[in-house]
């Protein structure tokens, strides 16, 4: 179906010759010379795109701009002028028209003018409906979890279980990456003397370390190649898209801290509150050495897995900056006894869970 196009001019030969081109181009188009009617025309017509004269009488092209903008706000606007005014075209683009012509149009121009304009109509319309229906998915597994803690008293591990192995579908190439690096935080809290409710908490937040990705576009997460800085910045919102999120959910209230502070640093350089020391709580601050860890032993769409021995130099040149210097050695002996097995550096072939140490490392691999 051809897109509809509502040309606004009081100059009836000019708005002929609108229409005529428009309809040459393939369009279905539609001609008007009284501006006041133009809100009429535009809720019977429903035009994707609009051309107007910047000046007429009754209603100048500026106001009527601003009248077709907040009655329709995904109509796009393109100016048409005989003012070679460079000024007054951006001041008319920051208030949301989509392009600025100038008298005599020829074809070629208002063809360009046209299709760049309904294709920036079609992305906001897209990215509209990306974020609407995320909005309404976080909400609705937020309704679903609030309404099965009220009729159960508890959530199904289960459940969050499958919300993880979800979140890492999604971030491709990590598959297994949450049930693993919940599994060896436990472990390290234990042997930290960490029990019961607190231990819990600890597991559930690492489990669900990355839920905040679900509000990142997947251009921005999947993107093969470095990211902008307003990728990145965007990027950067995941921990606490998170806490938003788990901090709604009653029984998961005591896990958020980690889903919003797993990507603080020791030393006060991460984000997003920039945390330092002791600031941080102890299971983020175990978890970070953990999904470092992780990220090195395991094969990523970025990079093929390496050896232990990378995994612990690393960790151990960035304590005191990135890591606890105090949990440092816990936590290395504790991953060394799940990957003690001198198999793991062939993982990017085949998949071998790590060791179990006392019930602290990750029971059965989940798939690479």
């Amino acid at each position: 179906m051809a897109s509809k196009i509502l040309a606004v001019d009081d100059d009836p030969q000019v708005a002929k010759l609108t229409v005529l081109l428009l309809e040459g181009l393939g369009y279905e188009a539609l001609g008007l010379t009284d501006p006041r009617r133009a809100l009429e025309v535009v809720r019977s017509f429903r035009p994707e795109a609009c051309i107007i004269d910047l000046n007429m009488p009754f209603v100048s092209g500026s106001e009527l701009l601003d009248r077709i903008r907040a009655e329709s706000p995904h109509t796009e606007i393109i100016l048409l002028t005989g003012m070679d005014d460079t000024l007054v075209a951006v001041d008319f683009m920051k208030r949301g028209a989509a392009d600025f012509l100038l008298k005599p149009i020829s074809a070629e121009q208002l063809d360009v003018a046209v299709i760049r304009a309904l294709e920036h109509r079609r992305l906001v319309l897209e990215n509209t409906a990306y974020k609407q229906s995320l909005e309404a998915l976080v909400e609705e597994r937020s309704r679903a979890l609030n309404e099965a803690l009220r009729n159960l008293g508890e959530l199904h591990e289960a459940t969050i279980e499958t919300l993880a192995q979800a979140l890492d579908m999604r971030d491709q190439g990590s598959g297994g990456h949450s049930r693993r690096v919940a599994d060896m935080t436990v472990g390290i809290a234990r042997k930290l003397g960490i029990r019961d409710g607190q231990l819990v908490q600890i597991e559930q937040g690492a489990l669900l370390h990355d839920i905040g990705k679900l509000r990142i576009p997947d251009s921005i997460l999947w993107k093969p190649s470095a990211l902008t800085p307003g990728e990145w910045a965007t990027m950067r919102r995941h921990p606490e898209y998170g806490y938003d999120f788990v901090s709604r959910i009653g029984f998961l209230q005591g896990a958020a801290d980690i889903v919003l502070s797993h990507h603080e640093r020791y030393d006060g350089t991460g984000y997003p509150r920039g945390l330092k020391g002791d600031e941080i709580s102890l299971g983020a601050r175990i978890f970070s050495m953990v999904d470092t860890a992780d990220a090195i032993l395991y094969d990523r769409p970025y990079h093929r897995a390496s050896d232990f021995s990378v995994a612990r130099d690393e960790i151990l040149r960035k304590a005191g900056t990135h890591f606890d210097p105090t949990l440092v050695r816990p936590t290395l002996e504790h991953l060394e006894s799940c990957f003690a097995d001198p198999a793991r550096s062939q993982r990017g072939a085949q998949s071998t869970a790590p060791a179990d140490a006392d019930g602290g490392c990750m029971a059965g691999d989940k798939g690479q």
